[in-house]
């Protein structure tokens, strides 16, 4: 997947017609079955959505991002409560092919640059939002955070265009967190040995037959880090692989910088990686026309994504819950991280259970005073606890019995909570990324 544009950034608008939303409906629902494997779903909490839609208010829909299937999901959502939304979509993914660009548009998608603050954007949505023209999808955490389980970081962009809505108009305007946790319907223990397999192969191992499941997936992940360790630092680190993985990221996003900004920052990896990813977009358009000079900000810009995924990366997650989900999960990361591919290909068919939570209404959390962010946005932390808390309902509840998905593990512990993250550092763009 091409990421990286040397040609300025131009916004896309929204598309106002519904004619191939109509038309695309049976095709979206297919390529939800047939190519991401989701096969069924069960929506809960629609009476909280069609009560802010009938008192006239401007919704923002803020779903949990975790596969390529949730924005589809919100369409089947949509058609639930009989509405067309749009979607706030990362540029790049208009740039991968003219048909992919003109279907993703067509079917209510408009772009933002995840790269910078993206007025164009900001001002679109605000006023989609201050009209009540259609409900807006908008995926809080900036980009999929690949564990179905957690919610990652948000960012502060949603309140900033909430909050001009709501100086725009009169009307409420709401936030309507949703959760989505996805249930495998099928045992993949048969595929991710074969996975395991193919991915041990391209190590240049023999498959590892010999081991439980949960040994393999433990020991490639090790042998992994430890590849990279040495491409990063020279040398393999001892001790616990999540440690590990700690310390290479931040290792790596403080040498980048040091490298690129001058000095270290605090913040959690995410806020910093998305820093350092804005500023290299930024020089690389400096240098559209000069190829050389070009190539290591791609590295760096590929390091990066890295990066990225490797924060997401954790085994006490899996041991936590050695779920099927968890299980698939993980092989999907390690995939990724082998083979750059960002689409994932299911390990088995699944089914989503989809919460949509209580509106939160936006007047009720004033900005902070001055602007000072060092404690957080008061209405991004509330929409954070929200999330999770949908999160850990439908964990609870498991899956629909009428789905008759694989037995759960005896007395699996639920999610642990997601470790607390500082405070946002103060240099973070208005409009920083909103979607992946």
């Amino acid at each position: 997947m091409e990421r990286y544009f040397l040609e300025p950034y131009r916004f896309i608008p929204p598309f106002r017609s519904t004619f191939w939303c109509k038309l695309a409906r049976r095709v979206v629902l297919r390529q939800l079955r047939k190519k991401l494997g989701v096969v069924r779903w069960q929506f809960a909490g629609l009476e909280h959505l069609r009560a802010s839609l009938a008192g006239g208010a401007g919704v923002l829909l803020t779903p949990n991002h975790c596969r390529w299937a949730d924005p589809m999901l919100m369409g089947v959502l949509g058609d639930q409560v009989k509405q067309y939304l749009y979607y706030v979509a990362s540029y790049h993914l208009f740039r991968q092919s003219k048909v992919m660009g003109w279907a993703l548009n067509r079917l209510g998608g408009y772009s933002i640059w995840r790269e910078g603050s993206d007025r164009e954007s900001i001002k679109a949505t605000a006023a989609i939002l201050a009209e009540a023209e259609r409900p807006v999808v908008l995926f809080p955490e900036g980009t999929w955070f690949r564990q179905n389980d957690r919610v990652g970081p948000l960012q502060d962009g949603l309140s900033l265009i909430t909050r001009q809505a709501a100086r725009q108009s009169s009307r409420p305007i709401v936030i309507h967190p949703i959760g989505i946790k996805y249930w495998l319907l099928s045992d993949p223990e048969e595929e991710v040995r074969r996975r395991l397999a193919r991915l041990e192969r391209r190590i240049g191992w023999h498959p590892q037959e010999e081991l439980p499941v949960m040994g393999r997936v433990e020991k490639l992940g090790g042998a992994l880090l430890t590849l990279k360790e040495i491409e990063f630092l020279g040398h393999a680190r001892p001790g616990e692989l999540d440690r590990r993985l700690r310390e290479l990221t931040a290792s790596q996003v403080e040498r980048l910088e040091k490298q690129h900004l001058g000095r270290a920052f605090d913040g959690w990896p995410l806020e910093r990686i998305r820093r350092l990813r804005q500023h290299l977009m930024r020089r690389l358009l400096e240098l559209a026309g000069e190829r050389e000079r070009a190539r290591p900000v791609k590295k760096d810009l590929d390091d990066l994504l890295f990066l990225e995924n490797l924060n997401a990366q954790s085994l006490d997650y899996l041991h936590a819950d050695p779920s099927p989900e968890r299980l698939a999960e993980t092989v999907q990361r390690i995939e990724e991280t082998v083979t750059d591919n960002l689409v994932e290909a299911p390990l088995a068919p699944a089914g989503a259970a989809v919460l949509v939570g209580p509106a939160i209404d936006v007047r009720t959390f004033p900005a902070p005073a001055g602007g000072d962010r060092r404690d957080g946005d008061p209405l991004v932390r509330h929409l954070r606890g929200a999330l999770q808390g949908l999160i850990d309902q439908l964990v609870a509840q498991g899956p629909p019995p009428e789905w008759g998905c694989p037995p759960r593990p005896r007395q699996a512990p639920t999610c642990p909570p997601p470790p607390p993250l500082p405070a946002p550092p103060e240099a973070v763009a208005a409009g920083g990324q909103l979607i992946g």
